[in-house]
């Protein structure tokens, strides 16, 4: 499954992250997305899975799996066949000619929803892997629960004010359902606005990440996204060195 034996595994405090090595590994990864992308319905499956390394959290020594997700390197043309692909034209990416490290499916055990041990170790986890692989940049889609865009509008409003890419990388409209970030408000219902974006975007923006200038909503998962992406030599130095360190004290 992709490069499992490219990714070390990482250990921070009672927690290990490493790659699926097996298929009960995998039949764990399954489980945790049907019941955070599926309400536990049916198998959230897709043909991109036998193209990526699929990451395990648990608490050291264990096998219970608290959470997962899964990495893609994508590079030159390829990065216009990847899973965001499907929903943003990145051909301005391609054009620049970067290599990216595609991250998605991440998701958290009801429990550990609150442990921010979790994010912490995969974003450890994540630096060191593009640091190896000389990755560019991050990209993903960094969803929002519910797909009616009024719903998010001042959030979405919020990127549009402060986060929106720069013109010569960030993508084009692809999908039908595609729609322009609204109008911010007011500057205190910004501030206020910064609460109700994602944890894991608002992580990704404290990095200097940036975004789309436009949403897609995807009913199959009842969510909408935006096209999500870290560029490295921007993240600021003292977060990267907070991730360096963590790394090595493992």
């Amino acid at each position: 499954m992709g490069a499992e034996a490219e990714f070390a595994e990482l250990t921070l405090g009672r927690l290990t992250l490493r790659a699926v090595r097996s298929d009960s590994d995998m039949a764990q990864v399954a489980d945790l997305r049907k019941v955070r992308f599926r309400d536990n319905k049916s198998a959230d499956l897709d043909a991109f899975d036998p193209l990526c390394t699929h990451l395990l959290i648990t608490e050291a020594g264990g096998s219970c799996a608290l959470a997962c997700a899964r990495l893609r390197l994508l590079a030159g043309p390829e990065m216009d066949r990847g899973y965001s692909a499907q929903f943003y034209d990145l051909a301005p990416l391609v054009e620049a000619g970067m290599r990216a490290l595609e991250l998605g499916r991440i998701c958290i055990a009801d429990e550990r929803r609150h442990d921010p041990d979790i994010l912490r170790i995969l974003l450890c986890g994540i630096a060191a892997f593009s640091e190896a692989q000389a990755v560019d940049l991050l990209i993903g889609c960094a969803s929002f629960k519910g797909d009616a865009p009024t719903r998010h509008g001042a959030a979405l409003g919020l990127l549009r004010a402060r986060h929106i890419g720069p013109h010569h990388l960030r993508p084009r409209k692809r999908d039908p359902l595609a729609f322009d970030l609204p109008a911010p408000g007011p500057l205190a219902e910004q501030k206020a606005a910064l609460q109700s974006v994602p944890p894991l975007l608002r992580m990704y923006l404290g990095m200097g990440g940036w975004v789309s200038d436009h949403a897609v909503r995807d009913p199959a998962l009842d969510t909408l996204h935006v096209f999500t992406a870290v560029e490295i030599a921007r993240i600021p130095p003292g977060r990267k060195r907070l991730l360096t360190g963590m790394g090595q004290g493992r």
